[in-house]
């Protein structure tokens, strides 16, 4: 058989694939490949849905040349160096899926209940963030966003009230409608979850939600906060996935 070396490539990767999806799917005694999709996706496994056309026109294809041989020695088609490289792609994706950690760990900015509003702006100006947790007495009371900030300057000009040192932050988080829209999350969870919340929030109209990622999904202080994840970062996953 001409170019052999490509069809016992096609073989392998198929078959490496597979055995990951099983594994994936907790079904290891299953052999079918197109039985195993069927349970990636009624398990709703993100990961195998990300890649189930390609992984279903493998499927195809590998039916295709077990079953439709001209002879023993030849086959219908071979598959391309191309098709190869991208079979390989995707196998290493679904076989070590990247998770929030990969792509989203960095320091966070927060800041205290107790303090002034001036050392918010400050790092406004200094950084160009515009959401901020904030804790109070140790736990995390919420976000703090350049909109509530707005919306209390603008208040507070109109009454005459205003003084930039003397306001806290807790005078204005009380009433930031985005105060609680964020979520906490694992830094394992899969790239793939990420996306599904952002498109779940974004369709509610919820345009400014956050993710805060901690190691183990709970957040007892500032320091436990391993990063931050925000719908600007969606290019990100995209590119990633």
């Amino acid at each position: 058989m001409e170019n052999n070396d490509n069809y016992k490539s096609f073989n392998y990767i198929f078959n490496a694939i597979q055995e990951t999806i099983a594994q994936r799917v907790g079904k290891s005694e299953i052999t079918n490949f197109g039985k195993l999709l069927e349970i990636a996706r009624n398990k709703n496994d993100k990961v195998i849905l990300a890649y189930y056309d390609k992984l279903d026109f493998y499927r195809e294809l590998r039916n295709l040349l077990t079953h439709k041989s001209i002879s023993k020695d030849e086959v219908v088609a071979l598959p391309s160096d191309t098709l190869l490289k991208q079979m390989e792609e995707v196998a290493q994706k679904i076989r070590y899926p990247k998770k929030v950690r990969d792509l989203f760990t960095k320091t966070v900015v927060s800041f205290n209940y107790y303090e002034s509003l001036k050392e918010v702006l400050i790092e406004v100006n200094k950084c160009g963030y515009s959401q901020f947790p904030v804790f109070k007495d140790g736990k995390i009371e919420g976000i703090i966003s350049e909109n509530g900030i707005t919306n209390f300057l603008a208040k507070s000009i109109e009454e005459d009230i205003i003084s930039i040192s003397e306001t806290k932050i807790g005078n204005i988080i009380g009433i930031d409608e985005m105060k609680n829209s964020f979520q906490i999350i694992k830094e394992s969870k899969s790239i793939f979850d990420i996306e599904t919340i952002f498109t779940k929030e974004i369709r509610k109209g919820n345009s400014n939600f956050l993710l805060l990622i901690a190691k183990n999904g709970e957040i007892k202080s500032p320091k436990d906060i391993k990063g931050i994840i925000t719908p600007w970062d969606l290019p990100v996953l995209i590119e990633n996935k």
